[in-house]
């Protein structure tokens, strides 16, 4: 489906013609709008969007068991629960123990463990972030045009989308991650402010919430994940995809791994190495 990305406090309409054509170098379609194409089309009243095609929306339950039928189709081996406790590797191999005493023996070891860091993977760029989200009510009438992901260029940003029962999910107003406790105290508030920015851009809408959460994500300083062997440990490798693009980052995982693993070169990997 399509996305819209709203001029915001970061960029304004000048600068979103920069990055609509940098997208396009790089091969990816996006249309500047104006601010009367905007109105006209999806009825926001901003300087301007870009507006970008061919986005996708998943369902995280069913992709992840989804995948995990695929690997168990092509004979790889599944145990839950176990928590690995150690990590071991020399030229050869490596060992992962774990906490009720089997060990895990293998050539290679791939560490893709969210935002839990095992002592080994430097975490100098590593942020952790909370995020705040509303889903409305089932609204009555068409939402906005097309379904598109909306999303503006503000610091903090919001960003939106509908669901097929016709609510809106709205999210945003980002903090730093001190704890979850903390965390979790801001959501009746922060669920306020997110209502009344939805009913800024949509003023037709019924932005009370119906439901309400927190959540935490990583980031790094560039936003882009790391990915590859981790220095001095070239059996053991990790994947790491900070930065709210986990979709996109993990494709390129799946090509930059198994290619390392395999002595080869991939043409990406310096992007997203850790010595990069």
């Amino acid at each position: 489906m399509p996305s819209l990305y709203l001029a915001g406090t970061m960029l304004g309409p000048s600068e979103l013609r920069d990055e609509a054509e940098a997208r396009r170098l790089a091969g990816i379609g996006a249309i500047c709008l104006t601010r009367q194409q905007l109105a006209e089309k999806f009825g926001i009243d901003r300087q301007g969007a870009i507006l970008g095609h061919g986005n996708i929306a998943l369902d995280p339950r069913k992709l992840t068991a989804g995948l995990l039928l695929k690997s168990l189709e092509r004979k790889a081996r599944f145990y839950a629960p176990v928590e690995a406790t150690m990590l071991e590797d020399s030229a050869e191999a490596v060992v992962v123990a774990t906490r009720d005493g089997p060990t895990i023996t293998a050539r290679h070891v791939v560490l893709a463990t969210g935002y839990e860091l095992v002592d080994i993977v430097p975490a100098a760029a590593h942020r952790i972030i909370s995020t705040w989200a509303i889903a409305t009510r089932p609204q009555p009438r068409k939402l906005w045009p097309d379904a598109a992901f909306i999303w503006e260029a503000s610091e903090p940003y919001l960003y939106m989308r509908t669901t097929v029962d016709g609510r809106v999910i709205c999210g945003g107003e980002d903090e730093d991650f001190i704890d979850e406790a903390r965390r979790d105290e801001l959501i009746a508030d922060k669920s306020t402010r997110i209502a009344e920015k939805l009913g800024l851009i949509f003023p037709h809408l019924d932005t009370r919430p119906d439901f309400a959460w927190a959540g935490s994500f990583g980031t790094t300083t560039t936003g882009l994940p790391y990915i590859g062997a981790i220095p001095r440990h070239p059996r053991i490798h990790a994947v790491l995809g900070y930065g709210g693009n986990g979709i996109t980052f993990s494709q390129i995982a799946s090509e930059i791994i198994p290619a390392s693993i395999n002595g080869l070169d991939d043409t990406d990997a310096r992007l997203f190495a850790f010595n990069r």
